[in-house]
């Protein structure tokens, strides 16, 4: 509705155009006739319909014709007719304002839908490229809640299904009750009170009603309105991103339960092997010894015995893998890092392999020395040297080179563990490294459960380094990682934070 300040503006500014039209004509009337200077008014009043309504543009034509007719059409200062001309001059004049009126204003409403619908076909690309960058629920409720204001002036409230299967509490019981009528009848429903008015929209899934959209209006609105379109069109882009986060989310979680059932799957297929092997040895070695061992020489019994605690020491290194696994997976986990020769972790390595594996030759190179020091927790540095020296012995059946590089001006260590078997195909080089996952060449007769490599590349990683696994030149598998200095230790604690 037109506000009282607004149609004064209006009459005001025909007041003018009257005005200004009447000067002209009084300017121009020494110098010309009856039709020039009805010209001057008919372009005035041209001009008011331009700008103004029907009902204005025809007041001030009455009004100019009259002044034209008093001032300007003989008898002057009286209002008779003494002709037909002056009838239809003044019927020509307001058949134009009429005419030009009309138009205008049909073009002006037309203008006016034209900038509507553009505003709100704005607003909902708006909204949908909003709604369609969040998975949230929580934030799609807010996102939509804020262009909905936007579009309609009015205080939103959203209401969505809970997981029990009812629907979010209302401001009010009465508003709360008409809340509900809607979500279950899934219906557009207006609840009116003294103070305005409340809109209730449902929003509508593919299968259920997922909450329920309010408005706080002083003038309502019915569905059929062009508003109630667009707001119907606004909780439908808003159920639309909701079902997708909900798809979304169920989709991850039946990732997350398809992989961990997987994960579970390798670990029961992988443990069980490597568990049964070493406990039938335990249990035949046992076995003998029990029930012979008065009939066994002592060289019998000693191999006995020495396959018992060999194949115990297998359980405890795999039993101590998966331990190592979880602790190093923890976010909490801190290491115990002190500066440390690299040249002895890698000797104590060696030795601990020669204890497990007498046939296993293991070559060392250091090159420059002597070395800095490195920052590390020894025991872990250590058991990534024997992980991956077991493995490629284990895979390879040869030799084993460890390499000790400085390079210039690097702030670490480079270790290189090297063999000259078959190696590893491209594609698996970095799959390697995964949990359970056992390369397409190791027989299950070799034993483990692929979780050597992933052990040291956690291992490598909590202490600011790298791992890769790549060709060795001549043939065989090359696997490097870096050390962090123990002199540049602040400078990587202070990068990392």
């Amino acid at each position: 509705m037109e506000s009282p300040r607004r149609r004064l503006r209006a009459y005001g500014f025909a007041a003018a155009c009257v005005a200004v039209s009447f000067s002209f004509a009084k300017v121009a009337r020494p110098y010309g006739d009856l039709a020039e200077l009805a010209m001057i008014h008919l372009v005035g009043i041209v001009l008011l319909a331009l700008r103004s309504t029907v009902r204005v543009s025809l007041g001030a034509s009455f009004v100019s014709i009259a002044l034209f007719d008093f001032f300007f059409i003989p008898p002057e200062y009286a209002f008779a007719w003494t002709d037909a001309r002056s009838g239809l001059t003044f019927l020509g004049m307001i058949f134009v304002a009429l005419t030009v009126s009309t138009l205008s204003e049909s073009l002006r409403r037309q203008e006016q839908a034209a900038r509507a619908v553009a505003f709100r076909a704005q607003a909902l690309y708006e909204l949908n490229v909003e709604l369609s960058a969040s998975r949230d629920v929580r934030q799609l409720a807010a996102i939509t809640a804020r262009h909905i204001e936007k579009l309609f002036s009015a205080s939103v409230n959203i209401l969505l299904e809970t997981p029990e299967g009812g629907l979010e509490t209302a401001a009010g019981p009465r508003s709360e009750a008409v809340a509900r009528s809607a979500w279950l009848r899934r219906e557009f429903m207006v609840e009116n009170a003294q103070s305005g008015a409340t809109i209730w929209v449902p929003v509508l899934g593919v299968r259920s009603t997922l909450g329920v959209i309010g408005l706080e209006l002083s003038d309502p609105f019915e569905r059929n309105s062009e508003q109630g379109y667009v707001l119907m069109a606004c909780a439908s882009q808003f159920g639309s991103a909701v079902e997708g986060a909900q798809i979304s989310s169920a989709m991850q979680r039946a990732q997350l339960e398809a992989e961990t059932e997987r994960m579970r799957s390798s670990l029961l297929s992988a443990v069980s092997h490597d568990l049964k092997t070493p406990l039938a040895t335990m249990i035949a070695a046992g076995s003998t010894l029990a029930s012979k061992l008065p009939e066994l020489v002592e060289a019998d019994a000693q191999a006995l015995i020495s396959s018992v605690v060999n194949e115990g020491q297998r359980l405890n290194r795999l039993i101590q893998n998966l331990l190592s696994v979880t602790r190093l997976e923890s976010t909490t986990v801190e290491l115990r890092r002190t500066p440390e020769s690299i040249e002895d972790i890698v000797r104590s390595a060696s030795e601990r392999i020669a204890n497990r594996q007498a046939s296993l030759r293991v070559t060392t190179q250091f090159r420059p020395v002597p070395f800095p020091l490195v920052s590390a927790e020894p025991l872990l540095l250590e058991q990534v040297l024997v992980n991956l020296v077991e493995n490629a012995f284990q895979h390879a059946r040869s030799d084993v080179l460890v390499k000790v590089l400085h390079p210039p001006g690097s702030a670490a260590l480079t270790v290189q563990v090297a063999d000259s078997g078959p190696g590893i195909a491209e594609h698996e080089r970095e799959k390697v490294f995964e949990k359970f996952y056992r390369g397409h060449q190791a027989g299950r007769s070799e034993g483990g459960v692929g979780l050597g490599l992933t052990i040291c590349r956690a291992i490598v990683h909590a202490h600011g380094g790298r791992i890769t696994a790549q060709e060795r030149v001549g043939g065989g598998l090359l696997v490097e990682f870096s050390v962090p200095l123990a002199r540049e230790r602040a400078v990587l604690l202070e990068a990392a934070s």
